[in-house]
């Protein structure tokens, strides 16, 4: 007999809908635990005489359970809510798959997701992931200032300054004010001891920024004296106003290289020479001022003819002769009419005129130059009251004043 599986009501055979609650008809059997204990007894009484044993008849057959055997048997609707149940936990678990993995997605194409990422891996010191997390975040924004900066700080603390360079210089290119970026590029550079590299970075940036490159703009030397020509030797001072080492040259070469450290004043004396000063000051980072360049011409004329006194004559009682000698220089003379040099004699005071008929001749040669001046002649003739012819025999530089 068909049972209806929703109220329990016997159905007559054919029918579609119960006759009780009206639902339609779904052909259950009736089912009885019994059938299946006899269908059970049955196949073992088989089993046994195709072996062939035969049934121990003196045996009594076992009881009919009558409990259930502990498997529990649902009917269709159990069934299918439980198969219901199911459907609806495994579209839960694969939307919230879904929903994980969107999620997870998002968050990897979150620029700001990948920031707070940086960042609280930054402050716990996981260097390695706050570095990966700014990458992702720049590949998400890649004209973002802020995290060029943050990611070149961490690329600077783990010396990867390759890396840094590249993205401070990003910085400056879009920012010429950007201090940071500025100061990062200094510290990388100061490292690396380019000092050319820091004194480019200085052209280009803003001026704004200017205060950052104090130690490198080193003021150049300050000269005592403007270029131009002179008639005498020079005596050249050089000046820095901080102190700084100055090193120089005189040739026109680059005192970079081949300079001289300033010591002394610096004496241009060589007659009918052209220098060519360069100099440079130099600071406690080895930061070379610009060249400070002055040309000095030194066109030193042979001294003057000498000025003697009295000027020559013809002298009745004894005269001295006194000869005017410029700074810097001395005078020689002779009294035989001879062309005088530095091996004669030296005046050093007013010189008695010997007697007789006498040439005194005279030059001055200046000490630096060694040039001789125009050679003076002078005719002196003086004769005392007891002279007599025999004493022209005697050489009249016997009686010059030595």
């Amino acid at each position: 007999m068909m049972k209806c599986i929703y109220c329990g009501e016997e159905l007559k055979e054919g029918s579609l809908y119960c006759p009780k609650c009206g639902k339609a008809v779904q052909i259950v059997p009736d089912y009885n635990i019994y059938d299946d204990d006899y269908l059970n007894q049955v196949l073992t009484e088989e089993s046994q005489k195709i072996s062939g044993s035969r049934p121990d008849r003196n045996k009594k057959p076992a009881p009919a359970e009558t409990k259930h055997t502990g498997k529990k048997h649902l009917d269709p609707r159990q069934k299918k809510i439980i198969f219901l149940v199911l459907g609806i936990v495994c579209v839960l678990i694969f939307a919230l798959l879904i929903l994980g993995a969107a999620i997870r997605s998002n968050h990897a194409n979150s620029f700001d997701y990948q920031v707070g990422l940086a960042e609280k891996a930054q402050k716990a010191g996981d260097t390695k992931n706050a570095i990966a997390c700014y990458e992702n975040a720049l590949a998400l924004d890649k004209n973002s200032i802020e995290v060029r900066l943050a990611l070149a700080e961490l690329y600077t603390e783990e010396n990867d300054y390759d890396s840094a360079l590249v993205l401070y210089q990003e910085v400056i290119r879009a920012d010429r004010k950007n201090r940071q970026a500025c100061k990062g590029l200094i510290a990388i550079y100061e490292k690396q001891n380019n000092t050319d590299a820091i004194l480019s970075l200085s052209e280009a940036v803003d001026d704004s920024l200017k205060d950052l490159f104090a130690d490198y703009q080193v003021e150049g030397p300050q000269f005592s004296l403007k270029s131009g020509s002179f008639e005498n030797a020079q005596i050249l001072q050089m000046l820095s106003t901080k102190g700084y080492e100055i090193y120089y040259t005189v040739d026109g070469s680059d005192p970079k290289e081949r300079g001289l450290r300033y010591t002394e004043p610096v004496k241009l004396d060589e007659n009918n020479k052209t220098y060519t000063v360069k100099a440079v000051c130099k600071n406690e980072k080895e930061v070379y001022s610009e060249v400070t360049e002055a040309n000095y011409k030194i066109s030193i004329p042979a001294p003057d003819e000498p000025i003697v006194s009295p000027d020559g004559g013809d002298f009745g009682v004894e005269t001295s002769v006194t000869i005017t000698v410029p700074d810097g220089c001395s005078a020689y003379y002779t009294w035989d009419g001879s062309t005088p040099t530095a091996a004669s004699h030296l005046y050093t005071q007013p010189i008695k005129v010997p007697e007789g008929n006498n040439i005194l001749s005279v030059v001055i040669i200046d000490h630096t130059t060694k040039l001789s001046s125009d050679v003076y002649r002078g005719n002196f003739i003086y004769y005392s009251q007891d002279y007599t012819a025999e004493d022209d025999i005697d050489d009249p530089a016997d009686n010059a004043e030595e």
